[in-house]
């Protein structure tokens, strides 16, 4: 897999937001050299589903939830060169979408990405600005159409 581009990353987009795409065979694969490269990656389901174990009151659960993945992401995220924006990796985003969260994630992962540059690792369907999860794609996607997304091998702007 190419990651040229974590060398152009200079912070200056509105939203600093990547999409890598690759396939369920090579998702470890791709995180591992995200890691080798100095991006640490996230495990966004295992690791909100853990913390989110330990909130008593559901009505809490959106809050606790965004404010966690905040916390997670600013935390995680490192420049991997002198002079350039912090850059953190995302996969497994699946929990984001989970109905009783109330999470608008489109907005989260642009709001977030205005500070740190966040590379999502996506193994699922990608057309048209939509990330789908296979068979579920009516209800289960998140909609990055609004963004400029170019597209090029394995590198992937939203």
């Amino acid at each position: 897999m190419n990651l040229d581009f974590l060398n152009n990353l200079d912070g200056t987009a509105r939203h600093n937001l990547i999409l890598l795409k690759c396939d369920s065979n090579t998702l470890y694969e791709t995180i591992g050299q995200l890691t080798n490269a100095g991006v640490n990656t996230i495990n966004v389901g295992k690791e909100l589903s853990a913390k989110l174990l330990t909130v008593e009151a559901s009505k809490y659960l959106s809050i606790e939830a965004q404010e966690y993945l905040h916390v997670l992401i600013e935390k995680q995220a490192a420049a991997i060169a002198v002079g350039k924006i912090k850059i953190v990796g995302l996969y497994n985003l699946g929990i984001l979408l989970e109905q009783s969260l109330s999470l608008n994630t489109e907005n989260l992962l642009k709001e977030f990405s205005k500070n740190v540059t966040i590379v999502v690792v996506w193994e699922h369907d990608y057309s048209n600005g939509l990330l789908h999860w296979g068979v579920q794609q009516e209800e289960y996607h998140l909609n990055l159409s609004d963004i400029h997304v170019a597209e090029e091998k394995a590198e992937y702007e939203v």
